[in-house]
C-alpha cells in the first residue's frame, strides 16, 4: 500500500529534549495522549526576513502552554529559557526558507489504559511548518454558524488550548466545508456567537467593537489581544459583551484573528452579506499595524518579536 499520509513537517523537531531528525520523533500507538487526546498545545508564528526569522511572542506562547497545564492539573513544569533555546535551536537546525509555524505541544507517552491525570508523566515536543496563509487573506471569508456548539467551562476547561477538546472544531469546520463556506462560528448553550472553529471572533457593531465577554466559553488567543491593544493604541471603541446572531447579522464587520488566520473579514454570514462585502475601515487599521509590528516599525515591536538569526 502506497503511503498517502500528508507530510509537512520541516526536517528536524525537538523530542525528548534534543533536536532529532522529525521521523525519528515517535510515541508507541498506546500512549496515552493517543488513547485519550492528552495533549495541549500552542501556535506560533515566524516571519522570514531576510536571514532571520522573527517570531512573534514567545513568552506569551509559553506562558498559554503552562498555564493550559496548569489547568488541566498536570505535574508539568518548563522553564522560559529552556523554552526559547528550544525554538532557537529548531531554526537553526531547519533553516526555513519561508514563513513557518510552530507547534509547541505537552503529551504524555505513558502506556496507561486509563482515562486519568494523577500519575502520568508528561514531556514537551515541538515542531516546525512552513506556513503562509492559514485561510485567504485576499477576500473576505463566507462563513456559517455551525450547528455545532462549543463546549462549556464545567465540562472541558475553555482557557486550555487541549488537543483532545479540538473534536469540537474539526466537526464545526468540518460542516463549514462541507456546505461549502469557508469557516464556522459556533454558539454557546446561551445561543450566543463565542468564536470561530480555530479562530477568536469580533464585530464592528454600530461604530464601536464588540469582542465576546472573556468569561465565556471562547479560547483567549493572543492575536486577540494583540488586535485589542492596537485598538487602545487607536482609540477605536471597543467592548465585551455578548453576540447574538441577530447582531452578526446587521453588523458593519465580521474579524477573524489567530495565530494561523492572523486578521480576517468576512463577506458574508449564513449568506447575509456583511457591510458592502469588502474590507472594512477596522479591519485595514488591524492589519496596517499588525504589519508594522512584524516590520518592526512600532515601539511595541521590541517586546512582542524575538529575531532568531538562522
Amino acid at each position: 500500500m502506497s503511503d498517502t499520509r500528508k507530510k509537512t513537517m520541516m526536517p528536524f523537531a525537538f523530542f525528548e529534549d534534543k533536536i532529532i531528525e522529525s521521523e525519528k520523533a515517535k510515541i508507541s500507538i498506546a500512549a496515552h495522549s493517543i488513547q485519550y487526546g492528552t495533549t495541549c498545545f500552542s501556535g506560533m508564528r515566524g516571519y522570514l526576513r531576510g536571514s532571520e526569522i522573527r517570531v512573534f511572542r514567545i513568552y506569551d506562547h509559553y506562558e498559554r502552554l503552562i498555564n493550559a497545564a496548569k489547568i488541566l492539573g498536570w505535574d508539568f513544569q518548563m522553564e522560559f529559557d529552556k523554552f526559547q533555546k528550544a525554538i532557537s535551536d529548531l531554526i537553526k537546525a531547519n533553516k526555513p526558507k519561508s514563513d513557518c509555524y510552530f507547534r509547541p505541544f505537552i503529551y504524555s507517552e505513558d502506556e496507561e489504559l486509563t482515562p486519568k491525570f494523577k500519575g502520568i508523566s508528561y514531556d514537551m515536543a515541538m515542531y516546525m511548518i512552513p506556513l503562509g496563509d492559514y485561510l485567504d487573506t485576499s477576500r473576505g471569508l463566507r462563513l456559517i454558524v455551525s450547528s455545532w456548539k462549543k463546549f462549556q467551562d464545567a465540562s472541558i476547561p475553555t482557557k486550555a488550548k487541549a488537543g483532545g477538546s479540538y473534536l469540537n472544531s474539526s466537526l464545526a469546520r468540518t460542516e463549514a466545508i462541507r456546505y461549502g463556506y469557508d469557516e464556522a462560528l459556533v454558539m454557546d448553550d446561551n445561543w450566543n456567537i463565542v468564536e470561530g472553529s480555530a479562530e477568536n471572533f469580533m464585530i464592528v457593531y454600530r461604530g464601536e467593537v464588540i469582542i465576546p465577554q472573556v468569561g465565556s466559553s471562547m479560547l483567549e488567543g493572543i492575536t486577540m489581544r494583540t488586535v485589542i491593544d492596537i485598538l487602545k493604541e487607536q482609540k477605536i471603541p471597543f467592548r465585551f459583551e455578548k453576540i447574538d446572531r441577530s447582531m452578526l447579522y446587521t453588523c458593519d464587520e465580521v474579524l477573524l484573528t489567530g495565530t494561523g488566520a492572523q486578521i480576517l473579514f468576512a463577506e458574508s454570514v449564513d449568506d447575509r452579506p456583511i457591510g458592502n462585502k469588502s474590507m472594512g475601515a477596522v479591519c485595514k487599521i488591524l492589519r496596517d499595524e499588525f504589519s508594522k509590528i512584524i516590520e518592526m516599525k512600532n515601539t511595541i515591536s521590541n517586546k512582542w518579536i524575538t529575531k532568531i538569526t538562522i
